[in-house]
């Protein structure tokens, strides 16, 4: 009888061990579970997956369903505002002019996106979103069997990648403050080691290393990848992108899903040194960013003018806002450099459960279960959260009072 693969159970097992060496019962549970994974698959004539595909976690973002509540969607760190009308325009105009039955060419745009960054245009390559760019540059660099070092908490897509090719994932916590861990990055360093990750801004805690910390990493490290990724650019102004002319071991992804809102048509990039562009082009599948995709970000580039007015709207007014608000309710948060921040609160999912039945989504935190994430847009759709979010605290902080000193703790 077909027995449902426990995949769950080998992702437990291997999380206990991360960070850790295995026992000998506990290796050869781990390879009873693959076997059974295998011999599950095999029983229904479907196919034997890798190891390290079968042992990898899944990446399942609740993306569901969000359009169609009339949710304030403050969950994904995107824009919450749509493009612009010049962007909107330039699509439907390549839509209804015949031009999507033809293959894209990425030419004219790469030459408009090196004058955007700062670089010639043999240093940049088009991805299908930086998730695309995530797995050009580490499938381009890692074997199986080698390290990437990379600070924990981290977005998922950056370890599953590595994983999915065999390789390691070594990861120093950031600090208690939420700083980067460069000492800690440093002594993890091992001649196994293949690729330094630094997301700068991090996800999800928006902090952000120190562009002096990056470079002694470039120079310390010459002969490691120094992966740079830059998603939130836009919002913190700071890149490592001059340190190309110095150092050929340096890359950088970045996107055009946040600060363009462009997250549902995936467009990003990646910049390096022309070598590597070079390599990285001998990966990427024919055509894999579509036209449409294309247009709107040439037409973002065109007309910076209302998504550069929406980051600074979000960054010089609705963010300081939502600071002052929560330390005047003592509410714990993380001082970020961009466009989300981490708040603390001893019950996120209840205020998961209380802003989405009033009708805002904001991100519980797996890594970080004391925290949830919310992202910051415009200064009326951060009143409106501010508004409901002073309800719940007023009420949850009622309920201590009721039931007494002991339970009478402040949320942060």
């Amino acid at each position: 009888m077909y027995r449902q693969p426990r995949f769950g159970y080998l992702r437990l097992v291997m999380a206990r061990l991360k960070g850790a060496p295995a026992s000998g019962g506990e290796w050869s549970q781990i390879r009873s579970a693959t076997a059974q994974v295998n011999q599950s698959l095999k029983g229904k004539g479907s196919m034997r997956v890798r190891r390290a595909v079968a042992e990898m976690g899944e990446y399942n973002p609740p993306t569901e369903m969000r359009a169609e509540g009339g949710y304030l969607l403050l969950d994904f760190s995107e824009s919450t505002v749509p493009p612009s009308e010049p962007v909107v325009r330039a699509m439907r105009e390549f839509v209804t002019g015949g031009r999507v039955r033809m293959y894209p060419a990425y030419g004219d745009l790469t030459r408009k996106l090196a004058a955007y960054v700062g670089v010639r245009p043999e240093q940049v390559l088009v991805a299908n979103g930086s998730d695309g760019a995530i797995q050009l540059i580490e499938r381009a660099i890692l074997d199986p069997g080698d390290e990437v070092v990379l600070a924990k908490p981290y977005f998922q897509i950056l370890a599953s990648t590595a994983q999915s090719i065999g390789a390691r994932v070594v990861s120093p916590p950031y600090r208690p403050d939420f700083t980067f861990p460069f000492e800690e990055i440093v002594a993890a360093v091992t001649p196994k080691t293949r690729m330094i990750v630094v997301v700068n801004p991090n996800n999800p805690t928006g902090t952000s290393a120190p562009l002096d910390q990056v470079e002694s990493l470039l120079s310390r490290f010459p002969d490691l990848c120094i992966f740079v990724d830059e998603a939130y650019y836009e919002f913190s102004g700071r890149t490592a992108v001059p340190l190309l002319d110095k150092y050929a071991n340096l890359v950088v992804s970045r996107t055009f899903a946040k600060a363009m809102a462009l997250a549902g048509l995936r467009f990003g990039y990646a910049v390096s040194n022309p070598d590597f562009i070079r390599q990285l082009a001998k990966l990427r599948i024919p055509y894999d960013v579509n036209s449409v995709a294309c247009v709107a970000a040439a037409a973002s580039l065109d007309h910076p003018e209302p998504w550069q007015a929406y980051v600074k709207e979000v960054m010089d007014r609705a963010k300081p806002m939502v600071e002052r608000f929560l330390d005047e309710h003592t509410v714990a948060f993380v001082k970020s450099d961009c466009n989300f921040m981490l708040i603390r609160d001893e019950n996120p999912g209840a205020v998961y459960e209380y802003l989405k039945e009033r009708g805002i989504l904001v991100r519980p935190q797996r890594q970080l279960p004391e925290y949830f994430r919310a992202s910051i847009g415009t200064v009326p759709e951060m009143r409106r959260f501010l508004n409901v979010y002073g309800e719940y605290l007023a009420e949850s902080r009622a309920r201590r009072r009721s039931a007494g000193p002991a339970a009478a703790r402040s949320v942060s």
